[in-house]
Formats: structure tokens, sequence, C-alpha cells
């Protein structure tokens, strides 16, 4: 049932770990189900070197690219979480060449500016090393609304309003960077669910109803139904 597509899937967990069974092994489980091929990152973490985070994604792209044949896959994407979406739009918009550049971009309640009040605090720290100097050449750098380009790829965003970890307003940031440059983009905001909803409902066993569940369906149902439409 392969449709050709794959997708790069980066966990969150503000660059202080990574949650890869909830926002990467689960959401492999569910793009197989439809049909793409998944390749889970299990990033190292900055611990000072800002660079190393992206370094291997790119590198995922890298080898995704050189196997791309041998799979059967024409069309390699990027898929985030929170912090880990913060590293999906870096991939989107700071590659450097057509080998590391996703061919489209899906982004789940991201992190994307460095502004102090609208970012996510532990990525920002963990990240650039900033709790105490304003680095503002940093801070732009890795504000990402701010590296869109007409060339960053097409990107579909999924959040919920009542999101207390990462502002909603990131995301808007962002859609709106796209929209300023025609770049093709679909959002998706649900009034309730708050953050870290991935695409497995286990995390909330024992621990109380799944917030996100009335709408899980609809989400999963309008990402499957974009994926083909950028095929």
């Amino acid at each position: 049932t392969a449709t050709g597509q794959a997708v790069v899937v980066i966990p969150g967990g503000g660059y202080r770990g990574v949650y890869v069974e909830f926002e990467g092994y689960a959401t492999a489980e569910y793009l197989k189900s439809i049909g793409v091929t998944a390749v889970v990152v299990k990033y190292r973490l900055p611990n000072g070197h800002r660079f190393v985070p992206y370094a291997d994604v790119a590198n995922t792209f890298r080898y995704c690219r050189e196997h791309a044949q041998a799979w059967g896959v024409n069309q390699i994407g990027v898929m985030g979480f929170s912090a880990g979406g913060h590293l999906a739009a870096s991939t989107s918009t700071l590659w450097v060449d057509e080998i590391t550049r996703p061919d489209f971009s899906v982004l789940i309640y991201p992190v994307i500016t460095m502004e102090i009040g609208v970012t996510h605090k532990g990525t920002r720290e963990r990240l650039i090393k900033e709790s105490a100097v304003w680095n503002h050449h940093l801070a732009d750098k890795y504000s990402l609304q701010k590296q869109v380009t007409r060339f960053t790829p097409k990107t579909f965003i999924a959040l919920c309003s009542d999101d207390r970890v990462v502002p909603a307003e990131n995301s808007l940031l962002y859609y709106n960077a796209l929209i300023d440059l025609d770049v093709p983009v679909e959002m998706h905001i649900w009034p309730t669910g708050g953050h870290g909803w991935g695409f497995s409902a286990e995390k909330y066993v024992g621990k109380g109803k799944d917030p996100f569940a009335y709408a899980r369906a609809d989400f999963e149902n309008s990402l499957d139904r974009w994926l083909k439409e950028v095929r």
C-alpha cells in the first residue's frame, strides 16, 4: 500500500529530551497505516551546541534521499511536534541544498519564535543559551517566521487554542509569514486539547480523559487528505 511518500518524524521534548514513544513511534504507526514510509529521528540534544539537532535531521534527509529509490519513495517531507516542530521548521527554512530541503512540512503545536513571552522558555534557553543575555542575532535566526522564503515547502499546521505550553501565536506567526510569500499552507486550530496530544491517547491511560479525543479523527482525516493532495 506504499504511496511513494516518506516523512521524517521529529518528536518534541523541549530540547531536554526526545518523546519518541508518543510523538515518534505512534506517529510512525499512523503513517504506516495510510501507506506513508516513516523515519523517526532520535536526534541529539543541543547541550551548548545548537547546530547538532539540525545536523542530525539534515543527515537523515541525506540518508533517505540516498535510499529513496530502493524504498520506492519519491517524496520526503518532515513532521515535527513542539520543540520538534521548531526543528522541523528549521529544516524547512534553514536547509542548505535540495537534498536536505523537505518536499513538504507538517508542524504540530510547534515552537516557532524565540521572542520572550511568546516562545517556550525551556526550548529557547536550551537551544540558544540566553537565560541571562539577550542575543538578538541568534534570536532572529531561530525565530523561524523571519526565515521563511518563497522556497519554504508547503506546510500543514495543527494546534489547539488552549495550548498553555506553546502559545498559538507561534503557529500564527509562521502561517502569516507563509501567506505573505504565497507559500501554500493549511492550518487547523481546535478549541481545546492542550499540548502534547500527538497520535496516541495511551499517555492518558490512568491519568484522565484524553482532552483531544473529540478531534482526533478530524485531525487525522484532515492530514491524510492533505498528504494525498501534496503528492
